[in-house]
């Protein structure tokens, strides 16, 4: 059985006892190979004060923004985690890096990636979601584009991130594979009873980055051909100072996972209109329970839902038609049935960890077996 190090940005924490969409990986993995250990190459004590020192910015978000986000981090942390490789090098075959906030490449031992975005998709759809400075941003576009290419193997969590990695990095093409990602959550086998509650669920922390204020805007649009709508906002960890329209329940963060699953089983549709989210989980966590699911047709979105068979899709910032689709889905609920009824069954034989797991583990055999 080959041996495998994983470096990623969960912390410090056990991946066979804490649950997580990084640490599920671990855990399907080791069906395969003997998982060495993992780590996170996180900045402490001095470097930790000096990057804030050389990040200061008045604001106290952008600022944390800044710090964890720049080239410097980059290299920092890419230097922790190899000097602990190094250190280590008896002890494994091959590295699985998860994400690429840093770079273990090209430095005498395989190494594969897992993706679920690259900076390029940022820049592209969201570009106030990155703090950097436009020198910074190309600094980091190098160093990203040069650890894309010193890696053996990428696995993409989308089609949209293979894509841009042939794209927008001139990736060779046969190395890099889509496995996709599982599930963190249980699948309601029974689905919904009713979905005649007439209530839009909103779960995210980001509350911009998600479409909030489109949502509100289109809010309006609903309560005025269904005045008794209600719609729920959880998660956003900061309070946003608009006026929120009637029919409008800000619950904030939701830590205690059954009042959460209650809240997903008493609504009639979810709602995320993101702006960009490169891979929201949330969407399959709501179809698992039989919710329709009301997004936008971006990035990986239209590859989680289907427009029209398990919810709707619609245009980023796009007021009139979120409002319609909106209003559809919760004035219909026969229709709201149909297609979260759908949304169960595509979760239900969508891709598991197991499954992720099993085409990851192959190709890192591979790499392992490389002199």
């Amino acid at each position: 059985m080959y041996r495998v190090m994983g470096v990623d940005t969960e912390g410090d924490v056990d991946f066979r006892v804490v649950r997580g969409r990084n640490l599920s990986l671990y855990r399907a993995l080791s069906a395969h190979a003997q998982i060495v250990d993992r780590f996170t190459p996180a900045l402490t004590g001095m470097p930790m004060m000096v990057n804030y020192a050389s990040s200061f910015r008045p604001h106290p978000y952008r600022w944390k923004g800044v710090a964890n986000l720049n080239p410097r981090t980059f290299r920092v942390r890419s230097d922790l985690a190899l000097r602990r490789l190094k250190a280590r090098r008896g002890q494994f075959d091959v590295v699985l890096q998860i994400f690429g906030m840093f770079s273990v490449a090209g430095h005498g031992f395989p190494v594969a990636l897992y993706l679920d975005n690259t900076m390029a998709l940022t820049l592209r759809h969201y570009p106030q979601w990155n703090p950097m400075s436009d020198r910074e941003r190309r600094e980091w576009l190098v160093l990203e584009r040069e650890a894309y290419h010193a890696a053996d193997r990428i696995f993409a969590m989308s089609q949209a991130v293979h894509r841009s990695l042939l794209d927008d990095y001139g990736v060779p093409a046969d190395k890099v594979l889509t496995v996709g990602a599982g599930a963190n959550f249980t699948i309601d086998p029974d689905g919904k009873d009713a979905y005649d509650q007439q209530t839009a669920l909103f779960v995210a922390y980001e509350f911009d980055r998600n479409g909030g204020r489109t949502l509100l805007d289109a809010w309006r649009r609903v309560r005025a051909d269904l005045p008794g709508a209600r719609l729920q906002i959880v998660g956003p960890r900061r309070p946003v100072a608009l006026a929120l329209p009637p029919g409008v329940e800000w619950f904030g963060p939701v830590r205690d996972r059954e009042r959460l699953r209650s809240l997903f089983r008493g609504a009639t549709v979810f709602v995320l209109p993101s702006v960009f989210n490169p891979f929201p989980h949330v969407l399959r966590e709501a179809m698992a329970v039989g919710l329709p699911c009301v997004s936008t047709n971006h990035v990986a979105i239209p590859e989680i839902v289907m427009d029209g068979v398990t919810g709707s899709l619609v245009a980023v910032d796009d007021v009139p038609a979120l409002a319609g689709a909106l209003t559809e889905l919760l004035g219909q609920p026969a229709m709201a049935r149909q297609y979260g009824q759908a949304g169960l069954e595509a979760v239900s034989h969508a891709m598991s960890w197991d499954q992720v797991g099993t085409l990851v583990a192959d190709q890192l055999k591979v790499l392992a077996a490389q002199p």
